[in-house]
């Protein structure tokens, strides 16, 4: 038993509410990514690359990180608090995680297919040289290096969030 804390079902409000909003927002990724991403993959030919088409990869990413990283963020979220026996830090960080993540991802794929697309265009084109890069392409790089580090803020933002939730729990057994 937690000394001086409640066990019950209402404990953990904030802990259970962004649990709950990541795993929903997942399932919307899921949806997305195998019911809509993968047939208009296979019906409009896109460029393909080393990695395969760009529809393959924007595809494997809504379902890997969209699907798979948000439910187990919820995962996180939902068992956090139980482990540290009180309810989750902040619940300030907890939403600015959750919106920013949802707000930065989607655009994020969409920013690095466009990327792809530019990318493919340029080396496929028989007068190719590094220095005729577009000055949009390099912009769109810059662009896309922001968005991966503030990806890494929020998951430090979270990181933060679930250290300080677990941060001098005392269980005893």
């Amino acid at each position: 038993m937690i000394e001086g804390t409640k066990m019950d079902k209402g404990t953990f409000q904030i802990g259970q509410l962004f649990g709950r909003r990541f795993i929903l927002i997942s399932l919307i990724y899921f949806v997305i990514g195998t019911t809509w991403m993968e047939p208009i993959g296979q019906i409009i030919p896109g460029p393909s690359g080393l990695a395969g088409s760009v529809y393959d990869t924007a595809h494997w990413h809504v379902v890997f990180v969209g699907f798979i990283g948000f439910f187990i963020l919820g995962s996180l979220y939902y068992i956090a608090p139980r482990l540290g026996g009180r309810d989750m830090f902040s619940r300030r960080l907890s939403s600015i995680h959750f919106w920013g993540s949802n707000i930065l991802f989607p655009f994020a794929v969409i920013l690095f297919a466009w990327i792809s697309l530019a990318y493919e265009a340029i080396l496929n084109s028989p007068t190719f040289s590094l220095s005729a890069l577009p000055s949009a392409l390099i912009t769109l790089y810059f662009l896309a290096l922001i968005i991966m580090l503030v990806g890494i803020g929020l998951q430090g933002v979270m990181a933060y969030n679930v250290f300080m939730t677990l941060k001098g729990s005392r269980t005893t057994l």
